[in-house]
């Protein structure tokens, strides 16, 4: 059998990720710059979109015109009415880059909140930073497509993965109460660099976002208070905690997080290989983070 042919568009670090993880797999892959003329070209049974978040939408729905099963990274479009019309068009064949429903700590706190561990939730935390300039030491982040608003970036954009996780483990729909979207620090760049977010759910339980380009030491986590327990991960200490009355249990996740890069690649190999769509991170399911995104701007 003949190995699945796979284009990537786009030769940042992303885009050279998932070309690597395609070709250990397996893969007869196929590499393009963002600079091409947009015409997808026929005979890819998968195409994966790794441009910058400006031209997802519009490489992506190239992609599906050539019948190929797609998979584009995070956010999916630069707005959630975009995002809409490219999932409907694509039904079964798009997938969406949040890795993060891969990564095994991430997936311990899912289980745990889905068993009922942290009893019933009174509030949810997610929470996100890092300087920017770390981020990609060899490059000017100047240059990168996270300082610039032309090519759709900032935290909001960048750090979606966060509404993600929340819309995963809430399950349930969220409302906006008030934000703040700015850019406070020293950063050379035109696009916000600091997001404080607060929703809820209907039955009013908070879930604060916080999101930043400042932090200048890397911070991220997720923490949920329960009737029962707290459950939470910190990506500093790499452990999934459970604190409960009688205690705390604690276990230590060292998966690599290109695990899960590597883990959505598998899927997504899946679905070009048999049509039938894995069930996770489908385009419809990616939907409501960015519907979450337009709100938070709207009420900053």
């Amino acid at each position: 059998m003949s190995p699945p042919r796979i284009l990537v568009i786009g030769q940042g670090s992303i885009g050279r990720r998932h070309a690597t993880n395609l070709r250990a797999l397996g893969a007869d892959v196929t590499v393009v710059d963002v600079e091409f003329d947009g015409r997808v070209p026929p005979g890819f049974g998968g195409v994966v979109v790794a441009s910058p978040t400006v031209l997802h939408a519009e490489h992506a729905a190239a992609a599906l015109a050539t019948g190929a099963a797609v998979f584009v990274e995070k956010p999916m479009a630069s707005d959630a009415a975009a995002a809409f019309e490219l999932a409907d068009s694509a039904g079964d064949r798009l997938m969406v880059g949040y890795n993060l429903r891969f990564h095994a700590p991430l997936q311990r706190v899912a289980a745990l909140l889905r068993g009922g561990r942290a009893g019933t939730p009174h509030s949810y935390r997610f929470w996100f930073g890092q300087w920017l300039p770390d981020w990609r030491p060899t490059v000017d982040y100047r240059q990168s497509y996270s300082a610039r608003a032309d090519l759709g970036g900032g935290i909001l954009a960048d750090a979606i993965h966060e509404l993600d996780l929340a819309v995963w483990m809430v399950g349930e729909p969220l409302e906006v109460v008030g934000a703040v979207v700015g850019s406070v620090g020293p950063l050379e760049i035109d696009v916000e660099d600091m997001v404080r977010a607060v929703l809820r759910t209907a039955a009013g339980v908070p879930v604060t976002i916080e999101l930043d380009y400042l932090a200048r030491q890397y911070r991220r986590g997720v923490e949920v208070i329960g009737s029962e327990a707290t459950v939470g991960y910190d990506w500093s200490t790499k452990e999934v905690t459970v604190r409960s009355s009688v205690g705390t249990t604690t276990e230590v996740f060292h998966d690599p997080l290109d695990d899960a890069y590597v883990a959505e690649m598998a899927s997504f190999l899946g679905l070009v290989a048999s049509g039938v769509h894995p069930g996770v991170n489908g385009g419809g399911s990616a939907v409501p983070s960015l519907v979450l995104a337009d709100a938070i701007r709207a009420s900053a």
